[in-house]
């Protein structure tokens, strides 16, 4: 049965949190703090150096439409209860932006050319430049320019791969290829360093540029005030932008107050003439008809029934005129509803206020106003295909459909009033004919008629002359609560970027850790090693920590060490694997080099050495070879001779320092290390050392790299595997698997090396599945901690 069969998959990741192994990796990762803190105080500097400033403006206007004048007269104001909303809206409109960016010296941008970053100097450029464009080309290229001595300049700018370098005089136009420039020098250039130059800024994408800048928000509804803000690069350019939007607000809202007040006058005198006219003729006929009927003196016409009748015909031809006046107002209401997009909103709603629905139709009108300006705002993001555009459309339709429907409905229902009062009037002429001769009743009528044009035609002029002191009396009660001023910049600040700075580093440390933590598959512990596989552990290395020597055979320098203690451990352990009395063969390799195969072999082999044993220890690692700078020896004969029938065995083993313990070095590097590895001439070697010896120890090659140290495990009697703590992958534990359970070498054993036992968090104690174990702190190390541990004290308390 194969081996996956058996075992469960060793993981690539991490899939459990470990506390203890994370505060081991977060030590081993102490590194990375002093490193994230440099990077971010690197990033931070040149940040703070290297990034434009940004500064935010603010004025605060608070609204108030009320008139005095339309006050004191009684003037019923189309601009009162104004909403905030549309208020904000017009300031955000792209006519009003237009109209004060306009006033604004924003066509050219003046610069200061910088190492990196380029200086706005708005308003504080030592020279005016004029232009008149030819050629779009021209648009958004830096033009440098230069001063010369003799008054003069050179203007200099690239477009593609061509170069322009054109020289002038102050004051006077120039034809500069692309556009025609003028340039007159404001101040004395005496920075002759400073690299000046300007960008002539495209009509068209002004406005874009510094609307996406501006902010106009409701500040107070109950105090109807309003924040206007501008972000940008430059103070002086924000804080001008404002105020000049805040003060062009108040002039633009008297400017459609009075355009209001024109059309309303326009629309009197309209009346005014054509009443004018009707008076004058009546006038005519009333002299006329006097004249012929040699009538003088009115007392010489009796009344009765016609002062009563006439009385009541001269009130209804006044309702008469007044529905007509209203007739024609509805006609001019309907006529203008067809192009709404272009028409005054205020001139709509003064002339709704002389019809019967006013109150009706001025709400559609307003709810009309502010759909039209939601649509314009929305449009500088958007197209006109966008669906919110669409959506909008099809309400202002609505609106306009329902406005449509109000009107005719009003004008029949005036129409028909019109015709109730007409008949009323035929009536009374029909009984004053019956009463009164003919002369008697056109007097009275044409008498009526006059009276009624003339009440008319005074109501017209005092209405005028109240519309025109209103129109002369408007001021803006719009107030500018607080007016922009140049501030420091907003971005960056300093104390922000420090905050952002550490909680991202601390975030990228974290973040770190944790990758770090969930793609550490090493094995830290014999634990690690027990939970995907079932081979024994003989035992477990701790780490040396003092300086090694040339040598690494150690065991015989501190004996009664936790180092040296460990191995006598394995070797118990061997002894529970085979405790036969003969010699046996010990081969001993690990996956890669690096995890402390050979520096295994040679105390392994010490300490047997040092229980009275004879020892004989191989280097087949014959394509990197150690052995000999362990022993600080030369590698002229070896294995690899031996092997090859150049020397014999007595000829290539050499003594250590223990009286036991023999070495036999690789020898040179063969051509052929895999064939001299399985060759019988090495079984051959090795059963005429087991004669002489009691241990044979091989160091064999990595197994995971190369297949030689195969063949030795299967002639060993003690084929070990060696792991390495934080060192060795969890994977390499998948070629342990295969080699016990595929290749059947069922006396395979592993070692772990490089345990910092005093980490441990499995304690100091554990057995190998064989019954031995042991503690540690009984040891020579642990002895000398406590007593210069000991002797700090007294030490103290001698001084004390």
């Amino acid at each position: 049965m194969g081996y996956y069969s058996q075992h469960k998959r060793i993981p690539l990741f991490n899939e459990k949190f470990d506390f203890l192994l994370f505060v081991q990796i977060l030590k081993k990762s102490l590194w990375i703090f002093p490193m994230v803190i440099a990077l971010a105080s690197i990033i931070i500097f040149f940040y703070l150096r290297y990034t434009q400033p940004e500064y935010t403006s603010k004025s605060i206007v608070q609204i108030n439409n009320q008139n005095e004048t339309d006050r004191i007269l009684k003037i019923e104001s189309v601009h009162e209860n104004s909403d905030l909303a549309q208020i904000v809206d017009l300031f955000r409109s792209k006519e009003f932006l237009k109209r004060t960016i306009n006033k604004l010296p924003l066509k050219i941008s003046h610069y200061v050319k910088g190492t990196i970053l380029n200086n706005n100097i708005y308003r504080f450029a030592p020279f005016k430049v004029e232009t008149n464009v030819k050629n779009e080309e021209i648009y958004g290229i830096p033009i440098y320019v230069s001063f010369n001595p003799d008054n003069s300049f050179n203007l200099q700018y690239t477009i593609g791969k061509e170069s322009f370098n054109l020289r002038h005089t102050y004051g006077s136009w120039g034809d500069f290829n692309l556009a025609d420039i003028k340039i007159k020098l404001l101040t004395s250039v005496t920075d002759e360093e400073r690299d000046y130059f300007f960008i002539i800024n495209n009509p068209d994408e002004i406005l874009k540029q510094h609307e996406k800048n501006l902010q106009i928000n409701i500040l107070n509804s109950a105090s109807q005030s309003i924040e206007i803000s501008y972000t940008g690069h430059n103070a002086a350019m924000t804080a001008e932008i404002v105020n000049t939007i805040a003060s062009e607000f108040l002039l633009y809202d008297i400017e459609k107050k009075k355009a209001s007040a024109r059309n309303i006058i326009s629309f009197i005198d309209k009346q005014y003439a054509m009443v004018y006219k009707e008076l004058g003729q009546t006038e005519r006929r009333l002299q006329n008809f006097k004249k012929v009927n040699k009538i003088y003196d009115k007392e010489q016409i009796g009344f009765g029934h016609l002062q009563i009748f006439s009385t009541k015909m001269n009130e209804y031809e006044e309702q008469v005129l007044n529905i007509d006046v209203k007739l024609i107002t509805l006609k001019t209401i309907n006529d203008k509803i067809v192009n709404i997009d272009n028409v005054n909103i205020y001139e709509l709603i003064a002339l709704v206020s002389e019809t019967n629905q006013a109150k009706v139709i001025s709400n559609i009108i307003t709810d009309l106003q502010e759909l039209i300006n939601k649509r314009e705002v929305i449009l500088n993001d958007v197209t006109t295909s966008n669906h919110q555009i669409q959506v909008i459309d099809k309400q202002i339709n609505n609106q306009k459909i329902i406005l449509s429907e109000i009107i005719k409905i009003t004008v029949i229902n005036l129409k028909e009033r019109k015709n109730n009062l007409n008949e009323k009037i035929i009536e009374y002429e029909k009984e004053l004919l019956e009463t009164n001769n003919y002369d008697e009743i056109e007097l009275a009528r044409l008498e009526r008629l006059y009276n009624i044009n003339e009440e008319f035609y005074n109501k017209l002029i005092e209405k005028k002359a109240e519309y025109l002191i209103s129109q002369a009396g408007y001021v803006s009660k719009n107030v500018i609560l607080e007016i922009a001023e140049a501030q420091d910049p907003v971005a960056p600040i300093k104390g922000k970027v420090l905050f952002v700075a550490v909680i991202a580093s601390l975030f990228l440390i974290v973040i770190t850790l944790l990758f770090r933590y969930i793609l550490y598959n090493d094995i830290t512990s014999f634990k690690d090693i027990q939970n995907y596989t079932s081979i024994p552990i003989i035992g477990s290395v701790p780490v040396y920590k003092e300086k090694m020597s040339i040598s690494q055979l150690l065991v015989h320098k501190k004996p009664n060490s936790m180092f040296t203690e460990s191995f006598r451990t394995i070797r118990s352990n061997l002894d529970f694997i085979n405790s036969e009395k003969k010699a046996k063969v010990i081969a001993i390799s690990s996956t890669v080099s690096g995890e402390g195969k050979t520096f295994i072999a040679l105390n392994l082999a010490g300490v047997l050495s040092l229980s009275k044993k004879k020892v004989v220890v191989l280097d087949m690692d014959l394509r990197k070879p150690r052995i000999h700078l362990g022993f600080n020896v030369d590698n002229k004969i070896g294995m690899s001779t031996l092997l090859t029938g150049k020397n014999v065995i007595d000829d290539c083993i050499r003594k250590s320092d223990l009286d036991l313990m023999d070495y036999i070095t690789a020898g040179p590097i063969p051509p052929n290390p895999s064939e001299l590895a399985i060759s019988k001439k090495l079984g051959a070697v090795i059963d005429e050392l087991k004669t002489k010896y009691d241990y044979v120890v091989i160091d064999t090659p990595p197994i995971g790299l190369v297949t030689d140290a195969l063949a030795n495990f299967k002639k060993a009697d003690f084929p070990i595997y060696v792991t390495k703590a934080n060192y060795s992958k969890r994977s390499y534990l998948y070629n342990i698997n295969h080699l016990y359970y595929d290749k059947e070498l069922k006396n395979l054993s592993i070692i772990l090396n490089g345990v910092e036992f005093s980490k441990s968090k499995y304690g100091q104690g554990y057995g190998y599945g064989y019954g031995y174990g042991y503690g540690y702190g009984y040891y020579e190390e642990d002895k000398e901690k406590k007593e210069n541990f000991l002797k700090r004290i007294f030490s103290k308390n001698k001084k004390a």
